[in-house]
């Protein structure tokens, strides 16, 4: 039988190696891989949570460290999110002036194309 201290120690381990994994396919745009991920973390997370008040200070401090892995990851993501949302709207703004300038040229149907579509 294990004391709470090792399964803390297994726990933490596991989920750093996961957070660590989470980090790696984020910046790999593998957002499936990351969800897969999250959702092996999440039963690590729930008992590590029934364990907490046996968590020596070493266990706290790793866990810490997890917490800010993810913690960067996650504004790693919200940065490239931010990114992606600008980019939608410049093409967005890019299709609203393509809609408006071809029929000068006698390009009808794309104007209606790009009315369409933006």
């Amino acid at each position: 039988m294990t004391t709470p201290a090792e399964t803390w120690v297994r726990l933490i381990g596991a989920l750093e190696d996961l957070a660590a994994q989470e980090a790696l396919l984020l910046r790999g745009a593998d957002f499936t891989a990351v969800l897969a991920t999250q959702a092996r973390a999440a039963p690590l997370v729930e008992r590590l949570v029934a364990l907490a008040g046996t968590a020596d200070a070493a266990a706290r401090a790793r866990l810490s460290a997890v917490q800010a892995l993810r913690s960067r990851s996650l504004e790693w993501l919200g940065a490239e999110l931010a990114r992606g949302r600008e980019e939608l709207q410049a093409m967005q703004v890019s299709r609203r002036r393509i809609a408006q300038i071809a029929p000068v040229y006698g390009h009808r149907g794309i104007a209606a194309q790009f009315r369409a579509q933006g």
